[in-house]
């Protein structure tokens, strides 16, 4: 591979690669969102649930420290119960992580969870069975903290909770008046099991892009030098052209086979720039891909008269054109082979067969030659 297409494939690896990450991180933040909201709606339907199986009976009484009652969130809260009364500092931090913003509700919280102490294993069990109605199968762990009017902290997980961490984490809530417990929960997901299909797709597509990105980039780049090349042919044909006299050239001949050779093809007057005299009736127009036949002018491909100059141009080298040279000199992008070069030559020889029987070409030991008596057969 040529160090242009080197840097070319380089610089649409990069930029697609670049493009194909952005888009994996937008659908893995866009899917972690979800599943977040998705499991706090499944986990305060679990607290709910939990609180229904306590049965509460009995009173309850809430007092409000009335020097902080005119704001809006009270920095004391204690109750009185069978078991006497309770007094917990309020947090104005926790406000907006409490699971319920309902002060009776949060009051019964505190009361239902203060007698019976939430169970980790058990919460994470009605959790899990919520998170599967969701449509979330993932692991799920719990880790709750307790702080007790003394303000020392009881602190519980989930069995077999080891793999969380903070970027399982999908939630911190406070449950009770006095926000006294600290659930966090957690998810064992990763960014290949949340958006495999997605990059999947992604992959699929950044192969197929960047392969697009680079045969676009050749083709336009083939028809800028097409486009440079035919106006610089057309400026040639602006310059005049004076007689040149025709020049005769020997007749090589090999053993076996007599291989007799062309005589140069020159210009001649009135005839514009890159025309040859292949016979005194036929005129080869390389700059038009014209041949000239008694008068009469017919076009030929593009190719073939490329071809044709080919052969003509090697007139030291007696008329010898090696495979390679010709590869390389009609398909410049090297998308040439073996069958597509027969095929050319195979043009060219009905051709030069069309126009004059004695013309020809002949193949040997990897290198083509040819062949134009310089008297036409007697018929």
């Amino acid at each position: 591979m040529r160090p242009k297409s080197i840097i070319l494939v380089s610089a649409i690896a990069c930029i697609t690669g670049a493009i194909f990450f952005f888009i994996c991180k937008y659908t893995y933040d866009f899917k972690v969102t979800e599943l977040k909201e998705k499991a706090k709606g499944a986990f305060i339907k679990a607290v709910d649930w939990e609180l229904k199986d306590r049965k509460l009976e009995g009173n309850l009484s809430v007092y409000l420290n009335l020097a902080n009652v005119i704001s809006e969130t009270p920095d004391t809260v204690y109750w009185e119960d069978e078991l006497g009364r309770h007094l917990y500092l309020i947090d104005s931090e926790k406000k907006h992580m409490n699971i319920n913003n309902d002060a009776n509700v949060r009051s019964l919280h505190s009361v239902a969870f203060g007698k019976e102490p939430l169970i980790p294993d058990s919460l994470n069990a009605k959790w899990r069975e919520l998170l599967q109605i969701s449509g979330i199968s993932f692991q799920s762990a719990l880790r709750i903290s307790l702080i007790n009017e003394d303000c020392s902290v009881e602190l519980s997980d989930t069995y077999q909770s080891e793999w969380c961490n903070t970027s399982n984490l999908v939630f911190t809530f406070y449950i009770g008046y006095g926000y006294e417990i600290e659930v966090m929960g957690y998810l064992n997901y990763t960014m290949w099991s949340m958006i495999y299909r997605e990059m999947l797709l992604y992959l699929f597509l950044y192969v197929v892009l960047g392969y697009g990105f680079y045969k676009s980039f050749i083709i336009i780049n083939h028809k800028i030098k097409l486009l440079r090349t035919k106006e610089r042919v057309e400026i040639v044909k602006e310059v005049p052209v004076e007689i040149v006299k025709e020049v005769s050239v020997e007749i090589i001949k090999e053993v076996p086979v007599e291989i007799q050779v062309i005589k140069e093809v020159q210009r001649v007057e009135n005839i514009p720039l890159r025309s040859y005299l292949l016979r005194e009736n036929i005129i080869f127009y390389a700059d038009q891909n014209l041949i000239e036949v008694d008068g009469i002018k017919q076009n030929i491909q593009a190719q073939t008269s490329l071809l044709l100059e080919l052969f003509i141009n090697q007139k030291d080298n007696g008329y010898i054109l090696e495979e390679d040279f010709i590869k390389k000199k009609l398909w410049p992008n090297y998308s040439g082979y073996g069958e597509r070069m027969h095929s050319a030559i195979g043009r060219l020889r009905l051709l030069l067969k069309k126009i004059d029987t004695s013309f020809s070409i002949i193949n040997k030991n990897g290198t083509y030659q040819l062949i134009i008596s310089e008297k036409p057969p007697v018929k």
